[in-house]
């Protein structure tokens, strides 16, 4: 192959490789962000604790690293925690502002036993965890 014809066949084959590496991925494939595996939040038990039923707990995920809430109104929120060890505590009450994400706890190991507490029964919105 003379030099020309082999620049010529370079040139080609790296123009290919650079479209092919910004090709963006498709959406079927992207990853589950954190607040699109948000559930929803109508209301709490007697107690004004969330989930409302059974079970009356639920389990971090992967998906989150924090247990995130966004509800329609301005609320302070508690989480409480069960340790494979047994027992049970809860954070400090925090305020979460109506209609922005806002942090009921951080830095949560997946597979970790949660409920919230608010400080009211009526809670609309969603929780992201």
């Amino acid at each position: 192959m003379n030099r020309r014809k082999m620049i010529a066949v370079t040139a080609a084959a790296s123009a290919v490789a650079g479209v092919l590496l910004l090709a963006p991925a498709s959406p079927a494939s992207a990853a589950t962000s954190c607040y699109d595996s948000a559930k929803s939040i109508t209301g709490t038990d007697d107690n004004w604790h969330w989930p409302a039923s059974d079970p009356n707990y639920r389990y971090t995920t992967s998906y989150c690293n924090d247990i995130n809430v966004k509800i329609t109104t301005t609320v302070k929120v508690q989480t409480c925690f069960e340790p494979s060890s047994g027992g049970y505590y809860c954070n400090s009450m925090r305020t979460v502002y109506a209609n922005t994400w806002g942090l009921a706890a951080t830095d949560v190991k997946d597979g970790t036993k949660f409920w919230l507490v608010f400080n009211t029964s009526q809670v609309r919105g969603l929780v992201a965890y």
